[in-house]
């Protein structure tokens, strides 16, 4: 896939409820959410295209502090569903560190084949 086909996010994080997301920057329409893992929630649009995820507790489970998640520099986002799993493999960057996720589920909604990248730009 090209970097032309990537699809540009922008990113939220709310200290309080420690919670942090990412959407894509056009408007959609939702479709569905696959909970990937405990408190780890991705959205699909009405064409099954991924389009945000929601992450809870998110500085225990990227092993990072608070502060340092309002200051985000970089993130790419993979999404890869064939017909039996979903593989969502998430890379966040702060001024001090980077961290990832990778999470597989089952691919119980039905969604179509693909291979789809996110990044904040």
């Amino acid at each position: 896939m090209s970097e032309n086909n990537i699809k540009e996010i922008i990113y939220m994080y709310d200290d309080s409820s420690d919670t942090f997301g990412v959407k894509v920057t056009h408007g959609f329409q939702y479709g569905s959410t696959v909970e990937m893992d405990d408190g780890l929630l991705l959205d699909f649009d009405e064409n099954n295209v991924p389009v945000s995820l929601e992450i809870l507790d998110d500085s225990k489970r990227f092993n990072l502090p608070k502060e340092s998640l309002r200051d985000v520099v970089f993130i790419r986002m993979d999404v890869f569903v064939d017909d039996v799993s979903i593989c969502l493999k998430i890379v966040v960057g702060t001024v001090e560190n980077m961290q990832k996720i990778d999470s597989y589920a089952t691919n119980y909604c039905n969604l179509p084949n693909m291979d789809v990248k996110l990044a904040l730009v």
